[in-house]
């Protein structure tokens, strides 16, 4: 626990799945967009969810990502993956667990994959997606 959170690493020894991770090459372009725009070096990745879909395709859900220099708030969980830090909101973390998030180099850029086990299908923008609904406890 550091700062009132949890901090899950990729090189937890305590057995524990993590829930969220990058790839290497998405933590590598991740990083150059963080220099490229001269945000702090305490800069973390906050990705989550909004309740709207792509019209049309059926899914519930969109990806959010977007660079917080902020610190944490009291309901967010704290991942350490690839040499960064990613928040995740207490609303969207059920939706992401297992959540690796790579990148494929495109003319002009790079496009963000979310490989996500809770998706049940996605729009072809592959940035929605719908869960499957959670087994009877």
């Amino acid at each position: 626990m550091v700062d009132g959170h949890e901090r899950v690493t990729d090189n937890n020894k305590e057995g524990r799945d993590l829930m969220i991770t990058l790839t290497p090459p998405a933590s590598q372009a991740l990083q150059g967009m963080i220099k490229q725009q001269e945000l702090p070096a305490t800069t973390a990745l906050r990705v989550g969810i909004t309740r709207e879909g792509c019209e049309g395709s059926g899914t519930q859900f969109a990806y959010v990502l977007a660079f917080d220099p902020d610190p944490p708030g009291p309901s967010d969980r704290v991942f350490e993956t690839e040499g960064l830090t990613i928040v995740v909101d207490h609303d969207s973390l059920s939706h992401l667990n297992g959540l690796q998030l790579d990148v494929r180099q495109e003319f002009g850029g790079v496009k963000f994959l979310f490989r996500n086990p809770r998706a049940k299908h996605s729009c072809g923008c592959g940035h929605t997606f719908s869960e499957e609904e959670p087994a009877p406890e």
